[in-house]
């Protein structure tokens, strides 16, 4: 399938797709965004993506986007795309609407990942930007980089107070004896719509499901360490910092069969 575009409702191959360079957008980063997961030509969850876009332009102050207007604009972007894709929706301060959608990214595996601060995510209510999803995305790229540097995957983002929040792109789960762990909102982080349907499935599957402020050291009673996103499955990672993980994923396994299921409209009641 080829990648396309749509810029102000005007559809055009993606390598074609043009915006000024004065756009707020590219010069400083200034807008929201989503990246929606495209599986078997449909959307998961747009309309959840775009209330979270909604949320994150209150945050930041731009005026509110027109959801009705933007879903019609995706859902004709979508015409004709009968594979997988990343649908990613932009709303620049300039009032540019960008809308792409392309194959799947390739996306290296996440197996190592090592721990750094993450001072720029902070608690809600203490930070005004404080879980908002914006184009402004250097601290994580950044983090990307230096975690890479320092001989692992990726990053897992903790908080200066040494609370695990989350990864640059994904968000973070683990596995303690019966229960199923995740970082709270409300410290701050990305309020992942994969991770709402993968902790949905653990309740579904009769498993315990708490999300609060875990230490870092906590990880250290881990069996099994997560990660999802929009465009990724459920993945184990095999080593958090110091923190190795060989054993067997029953837990991944089942939750990646869930979310799949649900992704492709196999899931019961789908």
């Amino acid at each position: 399938m080829q990648a396309r575009a749509s810029i102000d409702g005007v559809v055009t191959p993606l390598a074609e797709a043009r915006i000024p360079v004065t756009d707020q957008g590219v010069a400083r980063g200034d807008g929201g965004f989503e990246t929606v997961g495209v599986w078997d030509g449909r959307p998961f969850r747009l309309d959840d993506h775009l209330r979270r876009l909604a949320g994150t332009l209150a945050a930041i102050g731009l005026p509110p986007a027109d959801l009705a207007g933007l879903r019609a604009e995706a859902l004709r972007l979508l015409e004709g795309w009968e594979g997988d894709g990343a649908l990613r929706c932009y709303l620049t301060a300039s009032g540019t609407r960008i809308l792409t959608l392309s194959p799947p990214p390739e996306r290296p595996g996440v197996r190592h990942l090592v721990p750094l601060p993450a001072p720029w995510i902070r608690p809600v209510g203490t930070y005004a930007l404080a879980g908002a999803k914006t184009m402004s995305y250097l601290p994580n790229m950044a983090a990307t980089r230096a975690a890479a540097a320092a001989g692992g995957d990726d990053a897992l983002l903790v908080s200066l107070e040494g609370t695990v929040l989350e990864g640059p792109t994904f968000a973070v789960l683990w596995v303690d004896g019966d229960v199923v762990r995740a970082p709270a909102v409300e410290l701050g982080i990305v309020d992942s719509i994969s991770r709402r349907t993968v902790l949905a499935a653990a309740g579904a599957a009769g498993m315990e499901v708490r999300t609060g402020a875990h230490p870092l050291a906590d990880l250290a009673r881990a069996s099994e360490f997560l990660v999802c996103s929009s465009v990724r499955d459920v993945l184990a990672v095999a080593r958090v910092g110091n923190l190795v993980l060989d054993g067997p994923t029953p837990v991944r396994d089942l939750l990646s069969k869930a979310l799949t299921a649900a992704r492709r409209g196999t899931a019961a009641g789908a």
